[in-house]
């Protein structure tokens, strides 16, 4: 049940800070933790923000498991490669931007990001190297994800489709 909870935090939370870049006026500060541009790295935030938003709450209902940190490190690189594989798939045989797929990726996305941490949080016998692997992972993203947005790597998926720029330069305003 509390995967459920999660999922749907995730995909309310995700969608709400789309807009709060610009609610708090290009605050750089904020752009630390939420989407600055239109870029496909930029919407991965999205999930990336609430998901360790969620991982707090999850802390408190499951610090004693020795599967937690791994099996939310592999939730969130389902959840990372989801979006983009969905997005370019369409892409290629559409050759334009659906919105309605957008969205339907970004939940899909959290979705199975949330079921495969249930499945396994619960597996018996997992190593506790691989927790230890699972907690310098989600470290490992937490750090990549602050650092692309104020220098990001300058090829198409960092690069908003809008303007052309990458990074805080690239929000239209």
């Amino acid at each position: 049940m509390l995967e459920i909870i999660g999922a749907i935090f995730i995909i309310v939370v995700g969608w709400i800070t789309h807009f709060i870049y610009d609610w708090a006026g290009h605050n750089k500060i904020v752009g630390f933790f939420i989407a600055v541009n239109e870029s496909t790295w930029e919407h991965l935030k999205l999930i990336i923000a609430p998901t360790f938003m969620w991982l707090i709450v999850e802390y408190h209902f499951y610090y004693n498991d020795p599967n937690l940190f791994f099996a939310k490190f592999i939730g969130l690189l389902i959840m990372i490669i989801v979006i983009p594989l969905i997005f370019y798939t369409y892409m290629y045989f559409l050759k334009k931007d659906v919105l309605f797929l957008d969205i339907s990726s970004f939940i899909i996305a959290a979705i199975c990001g949330q079921y495969v941490f249930h499945i396994l949080l619960n597996i018996d016998d997992i190593s506790q190297i691989l927790n230890h692997i699972g907690m310098l992972g989600l470290i490992s993203i937490f750090m990549i994800y602050i650092t692309h947005t104020y220098v990001p790597s300058k090829n198409f998926f960092y690069k908003d489709p809008i303007t052309k720029k990458y990074g805080l330069s690239g929000h239209a305003k």
